[in-house]
């Protein structure tokens, strides 16, 4: 289904955050016959079109055409289940997604549990130095929909040439249907299990948005293919090295990236632009140049602030345990005070804990709440008899007294929380400014 199928229908709005938002705008902007907004707390008049209805019971949703499920509601969820047997339920990435491909806008979907953010804006940068102009948009944080109805109004409004670089959360890879066009796929491991439900339902879910693709048409990173044979078929996936022999990727270094992993992330990057038509050879200057310029998008392994020598880094949006990992190997050649914990969802710590003991006091722990208490029960017992490198907190601020106290000149203040922040924040946003503000407070310098 695509936005233009919308017109003259009955359409509900489930959610209206920033996807819901723009589900609306979608709506009326294709000739809906009437529209119901259903949230837990529902807008007011002004924020509705006129004849638009509001509320808070998700079974006024069942008398809608089709209904626009916001990313973050869980087709899990009984009344997710029940709505979906009683009407055509559908999302906002998947519908401008089939509107795209009518219009053949050439687009790339890149996913994982870590990377694809820095991945995609990789690509888009790649692709843009290359001569392609390429719009950046989906999870990053512009909804698909307000992306199509700004920049490509209509089909004559597509600028010749022009890429959509969409990245696509597990939660939105899960509403898409149909869709066949270029992907890519930087790594994989468990996250989001109490949405999903399940690993498997996370894997299926996370890949489901390249069902449709053609042969050779979803560069896979290598940590991430074992598990991507198992619910694509093999022949739909292609490796970086494949598409950019690893003998080249020296004239590609990202000047601002540290660590092992994101040297993959440009590999998978570059791979899925050649994918897309550049021509890397051809231009390979403009592409280097842009590459060594790229910088860490906020809250990925970003510096924030120093003090008395010590360097402090936003990490918020490291939400697994995996991902804390491949910051700490960020940076493997200085002392670090990891500052970790916030919501749980039940993943397994023990793997992070050992690796932070083998490090032999190289790596000291901070944790607060709420996976906190279960990461030091995990340090304290992988360090056995041996002293355990680490320190619970009740608190982000107690944490980061704590690291100003403790970490030595030269060292790195690192807030990887290996967890979502919202058992104490809105977002990993609101956890980053309060950091920031704890250490403006403390008297660091912002950099």
């Amino acid at each position: 289904m695509r936005v233009a199928d919308l017109a003259g229908r009955r359409v509900g709005v489930w959610g209206h955050g920033r996807e819901g938002r723009a589900a609306v705008r979608a709506a009326v902007a294709a000739g809906a016959q009437g529209i119901v907004v259903v949230d837990t707390v529902p807008p007011g008049a002004d924020d509705l079109p006129p004849g638009a209805q509001a509320g808070t019971d998700v079974t006024a949703l069942a008398g809608c055409d089709v209904v626009v499920r916001s990313p973050g509601i869980s087709p899990y969820r009984d009344d997710a289940r029940d709505l979906a047997a009683r009407t055509c339920v559908t999302s906002g990435t998947g519908l401008a997604l089939a509107e795209f491909a009518a219009r053949s806008v050439p687009t790339l979907c890149v996913t994982g549990t870590k990377g694809k953010s820095t991945t995609s804006a990789l690509a888009a940068v790649v692709l843009s130095a290359a001569g392609r102009p390429a719009v950046h948009a989906g999870n990053i944080g512009t909804p698909l929909l307000d992306v199509l109805l700004d920049r490509f109004s209509a089909a004559s409004d597509v600028p010749d040439g022009t890429t959509l670089v969409v990245e696509v959360s597990s939660y939105q890879a899960a509403g898409v249907e149909g869709w066949a066009g270029h992907g890519a796929v930087t790594t994989l491991a468990p996250e989001h299990l109490d949405w999903h439900g399940s690993e498997a339902a996370y894997y299926r879910d996370k890949l489901h948005v390249f069902a449709g693709c053609g042969p050779a048409s979803v560069v896979v990173g290598a940590q991430a293919r074992a598990v991507a044979e198992r619910y694509l078929d093999p022949a739909v996936l292609v490796d970086p090295a494949d598409v950019v022999p690893e003998v080249v990727l020296p004239r590609f270094r990202p000047a601002h990236l540290p660590g092992v992993h994101n040297v993959a992330n440009v590999h998978v990057a570059l791979a899925a632009a050649v994918s897309m038509g550049v021509d890397l050879a051809a231009e390979e200057d403009a592409v280097a140049a842009a590459v060594a310029g790229f910088r860490a998008l906020p809250h990925r392994l970003s510096p924030v602030a120093t003090r008395a020598g010590v360097t402090f880094v936003d990490d918020t949006l490291s939400t697994t345990p995996v991902s804390v990992l491949a910051a700490l190997d960020a940076f493997a050649a200085q002392p670090v005070t990891l500052i970790a914990g916030g919501q749980d969802r039940g993943l397994d710590y023990a793997d992070l804990a050992r690796a932070v003991v083998a490090r032999g006091g190289a790596v000291r722990v901070v944790t607060v709440p709420d996976t906190g208490v279960r990461l030091a029960a995990d340090i304290r017992a992988a360090a056995g008899d041996g002293p355990a490198p680490v320190t619970e907190a009740g608190s982000l601020a107690d944490a980061v007294a704590e690291a100003l106290a403790t970490t030595p000149a030269g060292g790195v203040v690192l807030l990887s929380p290996g967890a979502p922040s919202y058992n104490r924040y809105r977002n990993y946003e609101e956890l980053a400014r309060t950091y920031e503000q704890i250490l403006a407070d403390a008297g660091a310098q912002r950099v």
